[in-house]
């Protein structure tokens, strides 16, 4: 299949599945309602970077537990993890949610931890670009932010606990970085009623597909890349190629793509029917049956 053609088929796939009409169904929906709110630029980094790292396993699971934390402090999130004192009688009361690796305390500690990182930092933004520039270089930027949070945390508890170490995945170990990739997403890529385009200084360009198991089947099928493993080369992969249909902002295709999986509305060959519909079917290696 011609380049052109799947360009063609990936833009149709943003027109027929806006990503707006995804948002509520998507870890960014707690970000993007503090955006939309006019909150302030470190609280929507705060609740963006805790809403990512726990955006892993049952989409249901991980969205009541941040939603449940949010509403535990009437969601004054930062607020709530920087001034404990203020809300000392919720804060000691509250047994903050465990998930899968992650005990009630780790998530505590994590949450306090990127509270210290704002308030003495200047930000998470501030903290990045020291690594990202003057290279732009994203796997850098990241590398810094995990690296002063890491500090922060091995203030509350040392040594760091396995459970809160996954919610601090390292971003220079050569993995993907799925959560790390899509939390830059949401604060990079302009504002489209998904993505909030509050780091102005990070060229959207730069950033690398957040590669979680549905864009790691759609993307194989559609010839993206011919890496087997999903690590950090798969995703810069995948996002080269996409570059060539959109050099400045290759990552928009991410969010219609992963929800065609997480919707059910691809398969991945499973069952036939939704092949049947799919727009991608000209040109998908499952449909044609490779």
């Amino acid at each position: 299949m011609a380049k052109a053609e799947l360009k063609d088929l990936l833009e149709e796939i943003l027109r027929a599945y806006p990503p707006i009409k995804r948002v509520k169904d998507d870890p960014v929906q707690f970000a993007r309602g503090f955006y939309d709110k006019k909150r302030s630029k470190a609280e929507i980094e705060a609740v963006a970077l805790f809403s990512a790292m726990l955006s892993y396993g049952s989409a249901k699971q991980f969205i009541k537990i941040i939603k449940a934390t949010l509403e535990m402090c009437d969601f004054d999130f930062l607020l709530f993890i920087q001034q404990k004192a203020r809300f000392r009688n919720t804060f000691d009361s509250y047994k903050w949610p465990a998930y899968r690796l992650s005990t009630s305390e780790e998530i505590k500690a994590f949450a306090c931890a990127i509270g210290l990182t704002i308030q003495n930092e200047g930000g998470l933004e501030t903290v990045f670009l020291s690594g990202y520039l003057p290279d732009r270089d994203i796997i850098a930027g990241l590398t810094k932010l995990h690296g002063k949070i890491s500090e922060y945390a091995a203030q509350i508890v040392s040594p760091i606990p396995r459970g809160l170490r996954h919610l601090l995945p390292d971003p220079a170990s050569g993995s993907c970085a799925k959560r790390w990739q899509m939390f830059l997403r949401w604060m990079v890529r302009r504002n489209d009623g998904v993505d909030m385009g509050l780091w102005k200084e990070v060229y959207p360009a730069d950033l690398i597909i957040p590669l979680d198991r549905h864009i790691s089947k759609i993307s194989r099928n559609l010839g993206l890349t011919q890496k087997t493993t999903d690590t950090l080369n798969t995703a810069k992969e995948i996002t080269d190629a996409l570059r060539e249909f959109s050099p400045k902002d290759p990552v928009k295709y991410d969010f219609a793509l992963c929800h065609l999986g997480i919707s059910g509305e691809c398969t991945h060959g499973r069952t036939t029917e939704p092949c049947q519909k799919c727009l991608l079917k000209p040109c998908c290696a499952v449909k044609q049956g490779k």
